[in-house]
């Protein structure tokens, strides 16, 4: 017992190991992968899922707390056809101006990069306009060269040395064309950073918390249309009055179809694309109310990814599969929630693709990895029993594997080795049974003719006490002869021989010639096939024939005839024993080839016997692929029947 228990615990042990070592190269493989598919994401697709996945959130979130402090000016439709066709005399936009005095500051989304030759005067009076203005504010643009450097473009010198601050309106969309952030400063190779437009419309610092080059993603207040409009063509009219303006931040750009100057936002449904002045106010709203969406570092949004597919990992190592699968679904709504938390209440936006990539790997892995770790562990215990037991489960022979190595044949070999531990525990019983009762039986009574004689060495003969000490001693010898017989017959590995029944027959009806003499008993072998081949082991069948010819002899009268016959049916050999004995009882005929099991034992004149010489046929007989049965009729003897695969030509 206690060496089977340290088996068990060295076998769970080994394969724990083998599990624990699976899981932790799976883990460590799954986490190296979320971490680069997150530090690598704008170079791969999965950059498109999470900004699909950001949009469908932001869309359903949109930031409607727009106020009423930035108001756009629009060149649209109408102001074109009123006006005439862009681009419009500088000198209107100079009586713009006049109209616009009680802004806070007015910032114009056009470029006024290139002199106006057709009518050189407007240049002038259009700088005239901004300086008695006094809080105008122009763009500029960053160009960026072939050869990787990037200059400014700034307005005409007349007009930037009359605004009161100048700023670079560059948006870059994202790898989709949306654009969903802005770069409040861009890196020059000498001198400050270059100040985006909306630090100039608020005139004051930046938070120093913004890096040069950083993206800060925009907190839109929907799509186009949320912040207040005015028609260019009406407020040059004076159709607006003045005070609507008062102390508010005017943009002033196009929103016209056919101006070109619109972009995909993440307000986009159904194709249509917001205005550059209205992304401007978006953003111009976000600097001055300070609530952007910020992203992590990209090294700890990598970190983070890897936090939910480490939680998927540890409950795949404590958990059972279903259990595990429930964990994961578990995982991914938590993780999923948790970025839209993230990104509603408190503008933060962490990317969820990696994580959900790497949880989505982790698990089949981890189906792949810990079964067949278990499976080829279970193999090598199976094949170590079958080599110590000589053990050849069903779909194999002579050592050859015909069964496949797919999962249900693995587990169907699994139960037939269950089935074969049961088997042993049942065998195990047997043999304390046989321990403790059969063999236990004829030595008491040696020890108490020892004893009976010890005591009244005048009450018995001695040559009559030694017959019957030589009587008992013999008979168990017998018990353990048939009993070490069964158990070789179970466990011992056969030999595959060629073997001719015929001569096996023969063979055996002449071992057992002398006993049929002296009981007068005619042992007859009907006409024998030429030849009669079979595959097996030679001793093993030997020992069967003797066996069922001993057992017709024992149980047959003297002067009868027991007749032996082989003949073919299919690929199969038949081998027929008959004896004309008393014959076997129709409720018996079921039991006799189980162990221990003797017909009518205790019929006076009954031959003796442990019962064991029939469960050793049966179990050779199967394990030669063959079958045995029994016919008989009480008083008129019995027929047994043994088929054995005829070997192939």
């Amino acid at each position: 017992m206690a060496g089977s228990l340290d088996t068990d615990s060295s076998f769970w042990s080994s394969l724990e190991r083998r599990v624990h070592a699976e899981w932790l190269a799976l883990t460590l493989f799954t986490l190296l992968v979320t971490i680069l598919l997150s530090l690598y994401s704008e170079q791969t697709s999965i950059a498109r899922t999470d900004h699909t996945f950001y949009d469908s959130v932001l869309r359903a979130h949109p930031n409607t707390d727009v106020g009423e402090d930035i108001v756009i000016i629009a060149i649209d439709d109408g102001s074109i056809e009123q006006l005439g066709h862009w681009p419009w005399r500088r000198v209107i936009h100079a009586q713009l101006l006049e109209r616009l005095s009680e802004a806070r500051r007015v910032g114009f989304d056009i470029i006024f990069s290139e002199p106006n030759l057709a009518f050189p005067h407007d240049d002038a009076l259009l700088a005239q306009a901004i300086a008695r203005h006094g809080r105008v504010v122009l763009p500029t643009m960053v160009i960026e060269d072939p050869a990787g450097g990037s200059r400014l473009q700034s307005p005409l010198t007349a007009l930037a040395v009359a605004a009161t601050s100048m700023g670079y309106i560059n948006v870059y969309p994202d790898s989709d064309g949306t654009v969903r952030s802005l770069t409040l400063l861009r890196e020059t190779a000498s001198g400050p950073p270059w100040e985006h437009f909306s630090i100039a419309m608020l005139g004051r610092p930046v938070s120093p918390t913004v890096r040069p080059e950083e993206k800060l993603l925009i907190p839109y207040a929907g799509p186009a249309g949320h912040f207040t409009f005015y028609s260019y063509a009406a407020v040059l009219r004076g159709d607006v009055p003045a005070a609507h303006f008062r102390d508010r931040l005017v943009l002033v750009g196009a929103w016209g179809s056919g101006l070109g100057d619109t972009f995909p936002t993440p307000m986009t449904r159904h194709g249509e694309a917001m205005s550059g002045v209205e992304i401007l106010a978006n953003g111009l709203h976000a600097l001055d109310k300070d609530n952007w969406i910020r992203t992590l570092p990209p090294w700890l949004c990598a970190l983070l990814s890897g936090l939910p597919v480490l939680l998927a990992c540890l409950a795949f190592r404590r958990f059972s599969p279903r259990h595990s699968f429930l964990a994961t679904l578990a995982i991914i709504v938590a993780w999923t929630a948790l970025a839209i938390t993230l990104l509603t209440a408190f503008k933060l936006w962490l990317p969820i693709t990696a994580s959900l990539i790497g949880i989505a790997l982790a698990f089949p892995l981890w189906s792949w990895r810990s079964q067949e770790a278990s499976l080829q562990h279970i193999d090598r215990e199976l094949h170590s029993l079958q080599q110590a037991t000589a053990w050849e489960p069903a779909g194999q022979h002579g050592g050859t594997t015909v069964y496949d190595r797919s999962l249900p044949a693995r587990v169907k070999l699994l139960h037939q080795a269950i089935a074969r531990f049961r088997h042993a525990q049942q065998k195990r019983e047997e043999t304390l049974r046989f321990l403790s009762h059969d063999m236990r039986a004829p030595q008491n009574a040696i020890l108490a003719l020892i004893e009976m004689q010890r005591r009244e060495p005048e009450a018995s003969d001695d040559q009559e006490v030694l017959t019957r000490i030589e009587r008992r001693a013999t008979d168990t010898l017998e018990l353990m002869d048939g009993f070490v017989q069964l158990e070789r017959a179970e466990v011992v590995s056969l030999g595959q021989h060629p073997i001719e029944l015929g001569s096996l027959l023969l063979e055996a009806c002449d071992a057992c010639w002398e006993m049929a003499q002296r009981r007068h008993i005619t042992l007859l072998t009907d006409d024998l096939p030429e030849e009669a081949w079979v595959e097996g082991d030679h001793k093993l069948l030997s020992r069967v024939l003797r066996n069922l010819l001993d057992n017709a002899l024992k149980y047959s009268p003297d002067h009868t005839t027991v007749r032996c016959g082989i003949s073919r049916a299919g690929d199969n050999w038949h081998l027929t024993i008959e004896d004309q004995g008393r014959g076997i009882p129709p409720e018996q005929i079921d039991r006799i080839f189980d162990p221990f099991i003797r017909v009518d034992a205790d019929t006076p004149g009954n031959s003796g016997g442990a019962g064991l010489g029939l469960a050793f046929v049966r179990t050779t007989v199967q394990r030669h692929r063959g079958t045995i049965s029994a016919h008989s009729l009480e008083g008129r003897g019995s027929v047994f029947t043994i088929s054995l695969p005829a070997l192939a030509e």
